[in-house]
């Protein structure tokens, strides 16, 4: 609507002289465009920070299993600690407004009702993993709640994206066909970690059944994503990433994936293994944020 505004002021300085100086009115106009520009910034960090949100509760849970057994432990302790802080300041950032976070305070009564949602999940899930590791030592009743609420927190944070979305997002053709790569896009990120969560869970015969059940949907939700992104799938109304630098970072992600997909369908592994696939977890990862937010940027809101 700001811009909208803008542009309807420029045609006022082109079609009149008489009572307004054009001076005044690109005064006002660098006004409206700058605040229009910020705006826009916000909502799309929302939705960015939103949408992350899903990530990081696959992340931390799967930080809590390693450090559990042993692995890496400050390294990964450090990382969930990270991931909370970050999940925690943009709860309270939308309640509250957070600056330096460029998050606006919400008022919408639909997207505070989802946020009380996903902050009763959280309250208790924050807590646990703040008294999860201390003085080298694990607190198996924090660990517990980490494993078995981290999928509804990324279930409540995936419903909360979807409504700030539709939201703050225009409803245009071109939007809705990046909207819906988005989304798959969002999934990829969310599920380089969950799949390496789950793996884990069956490494160390964590209620292993379940978890290789678990993993194999997961296995294919992303390579079946994968592959959608990269050269399109009518059947899930997909169309091909033509963006050339996007397509390359899909390209790049397909090759790490590939490396480690026998590993990942495999009943067994060994530590080398399980250390070749953290690498590779981390490098997908951090591509995958880089598609998302490539993909977010060609947004109209």
């Amino acid at each position: 609507m700001l811009l909208k505004k803008a542009i309807w002021m420029i045609l006022a300085v082109m079609l009149s002289s008489s009572w307004i100086s054009a001076k005044d009115v690109r005064f006002e106009l660098s006004q409206l465009v700058t605040e229009a520009f910020k705006k826009e910034e916000a909502k799309n960090q929302v939705i960015n920070l939103a949408a992350m949100n899903k990530m990081l509760s696959q992340r931390m849970a799967k930080d809590a299993i390693l450090v559990k057994h042993d692995i890496d432990v400050d390294y990964y302790n450090k990382d969930l600690q990270e991931s909370a802080k970050l999940f925690n300041e943009f709860i309270v950032g939308m309640y509250d407004g957070n600056e330096s976070l460029k998050l606006p305070k919400q008022t919408d009564k639909d997207i505070l009702a989802e946020l009380d949602e996903v902050n009763g999940v959280w309250k208790d899930f924050y807590k646990a993993v703040s008294n999860f590791y201390q003085e080298g030592k694990v607190d198996l009743e924090a660990y517990h709640y980490i494993i078995d609420s981290n999928e509804k927190l990324m279930r409540l944070s995936h419903k909360l994206t979807q409504t700030l979305q539709s939201k703050n997002i225009l409803n245009t053709h071109d939007n809705q066909v990046i909207v819906h790569t988005l989304k798959f896009a969002d999934r990829q990120r969310m599920l380089t970690q969950k799949m390496f969560k789950e793996k884990f869970l069956v490494y160390t015969k964590e209620n292993a059944e379940r978890n290789n059940v678990k993993l194999r949907g997961s296995i294919i939700l992303f390579k079946n994503g994968l592959e959608g992104l990269i050269n399109g799938e009518n059947r899930r109304g997909l169309a091909k990433v033509t963006n050339k630098p996007i397509q390359a970072k899909l390209q790049q992600m397909r090759t790490l994936y590939l490396e480690v997909e026998d590993i990942y369908k495999k009943q067994d592994m060994d530590i080398n293994e399980l250390k070749h696939l953290a690498e590779i977890d981390k490098q997908l990862l951090n591509l995958s944020i880089e598609v998302v937010t490539m993909i977010e940027n060609t947004l109209v809101y």
